[in-house]
């Protein structure tokens, strides 16, 4: 069995050159990697990336989406995420110090072990968990958490049980310190699964009872932190965990969550203190004109974009005329400039299909011009759009646009703000459409029960692999399969390449799945988000990243400079 229990980086520390003396390579020098320092514990951790954190402080944050229930495996919202994420932990996370999100280190597993070629996972969890309410943690809660994604019971929707699915074969508990995960196949997602934000581990003792609804009104993990008192449609409490089982974790004593939806008052919230940072995840709310004219305001204001898993969509409800027809989803789809939503509104980012366009799966941009939608000549797309609309109505009669609306989020800014930059293009192919604005909760309802005709809202993604990215927007059954459109060349694919384990070979059939997602258009990906992140420089332990779903929300190694807080609790 290969162990997995310690990591090293290596790092070249270069060559040294003296003159008149020969050129000498110096000893390579390995560096404990962070898996390693934080099982010595998060100062030791925090120290070796230059930081030496203060203990104590009330933190206080802003969200900006509502948040309908707290049961994270039943939602993609970010905002039921970033609120809830404090109270649980992950088998594993990743570092708070890795841009990237990708560097994994211990959290409820103390250890793994990963063997069988990398299809089984063995994890070894921390002894001596207790849930907030005081019962013991056990390994079966971790086997009763990972069956209840893969298999939701009657009621409950589980965005990421097909990507769980596409992976685990079964999950087995030997004793109550161990899990045994034996995965379908070796696959490079399976182990970092386990560390998604989103993926929590949940009380087995609290939710069997009520499996669909335990969970939407209650908040009861292992976390750092724990609720200090119920929550509010605009408040969240939290106080520190004192029986948590990193014992020099979290740094701070309080957390206080306040729901602004508004942007600007969002921003006002900030630049007057009463809110220390912009969002507990960087936000697609937060476009780039607010984010940087708020840190101009102020010299201590710190303004940071990264291009993130984020993407804006158009889905049609392909069960209902007429998207049940190709050719009007395809007109549609050539008639918008995927361009636009950045140049003529205010969110920053990428143009893309089906895959994220700055990573490795991207498909080629000479690739992506042929496909429907995507061609760099918008007059021959206008014309093909035309074209295809007059023969659909040749054969089934002309569409009554006026009785057919756009739905969009009033308070998820760019929602309704691509809606209209839309409703403007499609007029040029003699399409117009009413938009029928709503709140997000409503909005995202009707996605999932399919009580739509055209729907403009956002999706984050978990991982920039198509596992994760097809398993859930284009696959049949997928989490988030809005469109109900189902292709089974792309079910066919998805199954082929999970397992691919050359990266050149796997590519080709995802751009081939990638091309037959994009052309059948019934779910648009119209861009990819830039996300926007304001805080005030002496908010310490924070690392962005492109996955808004890392562990870092945990909030755990976020910490307070001010100098009226003292280095050490004790």
């Amino acid at each position: 069995m290969g162990s997995h229990r310690f990591f090293r980086r290596h790092r070249w520390v270069g060559m040294l050159l003296v003159l008149c003396i020969p050129l000498r390579v110096l000893a390579q020098q390995a560096t404990k990697s962070d898996a390693a320092l934080a099982r010595e514990g998060a100062l030791a951790l925090a120290a070796a990336h230059g930081d030496k954190p203060r203990y104590g402080g009330t933190f206080f944050s802003a969200g900006n989406e509502e948040i309908p229930f707290y049961d994270m495996h039943q939602t993609s919202f970010g905002g039921v995420y970033a609120a809830v994420a404090p109270a649980y932990n992950c088998l594993i996370r990743t570092s708070p110090y890795d841009p990237m999100a990708m560097d994994i280190m211990p959290e409820l597993a103390d250890t793994w072990d990963i063997s069988d070629g990398g299809k089984t996972l063995t994890f070894h969890l921390h002894k001596g968990v207790q849930w907030h309410d005081g019962v013991p943690f056990s390994s079966a809660d971790v086997t009763y958490t990972i069956e209840r994604i893969m298999h939701p019971p009657k009621g409950m929707v589980s965005p990421r049980g097909p990507v769980f699915n596409a992976l685990i074969e079964r999950v087995e508990a030997p004793d109550p310190e161990t899990v045994v995960v034996y995965g379908k196949g070796p696959s490079s997602l399976l182990l970092p699964l386990f560390a998604n934000g989103h993926n929590v581990i949940i009380p087995k003792h609290l939710v069997e009872p009520d499996p669909v609804n335990a969970l939407k009104t209650r908040v009861i993990g292992t976390g750092p932190f724990k609720l200090k008192e119920p929550p509010t449609t605009t408040l969240w409490k939290y106080e520190r965990n004192p029986h948590y089982f990193k014992k020099d974790l979290p740094f701070l004593d309080a957390i206080e969550i306040h729901i602004i939806t508004d942007p600007q008052a969002l921003v006002a919230a900030l630049l007057s203190k009463r809110v220390y940072w912009s969002d507990v995840f960087a936000h697609a709310n937060l476009d780039r004109d607010l984010a940087k004219s708020t840190a101009h305001q102020n010299p201590n204001l710190l303004h940071t974009a990264n291009p993130g898993l984020v993407v804006s969509h158009l889905a049609m409800q392909s069960e209902k005329p007429p998207f049940d027809d190709v050719r009007v989803r395809q007109a549609l789809s050539e008639a918008i400039r995927r361009e636009a939503m950045a140049e003529l509104g205010n969110q920053s980012g990428a143009v893309g299909t089906g895959d994220y366009p700055l990573g490795p799966w991207a498909m080629p941009s000479e690739m992506r011009a042929h496909l429907i939608g995507y061609g760099p000549d918008m007059a021959k797309r206008l014309a093909h759009a035309k074209a295809l609309l007059a023969s659909y109505e040749k054969d089934k009669g002309k569409i009554d646009w006026s009785k057919l609306k756009i739905q969009c989020s009033t308070n998820i800014k760019f929602s309704c703000e691509n809606a209209q930059v839309v409703q403007q293009l499609l007029k040029k192919i003699n399409v117009t459409i009413e938009l029928e604005p709503m709140l997000v909760a409503q909005h995202r309802g009707n996605e999932v029960t399919g009580n739509f005709q055209l729907s403009l809202l956002g999706a984050a993604t978990d991982f920039d692999d198509p596992i994760d990215t097809f398993g859930q927007w284009f696959v049949t059954n997928g989490g988030r399969w809005y469109q109900r459109h189902s292709v089974s060349e792309i079910d066919k694919l998805y199954a082929q390449q999970t397992f691919i384990a050359d990266p050149e070979v796997r590519k080709q059939a995802i751009w081939e799945m990638d091309t037959l997602a994009m052309n059948a258009a019934a779910y648009l990906i119209l861009h990819w988000f830039d996300l926007h992140h304001v805080r005030w420089n002496f908010v310490k332990g924070w690392t962005i990243t492109p996955n808004i779903r890392s562990t870092n929300a945990r909030m755990d190694y976020v910490w307070l400079d001010l100098p009226e807080l003292p280095y050490s609790r004790w």
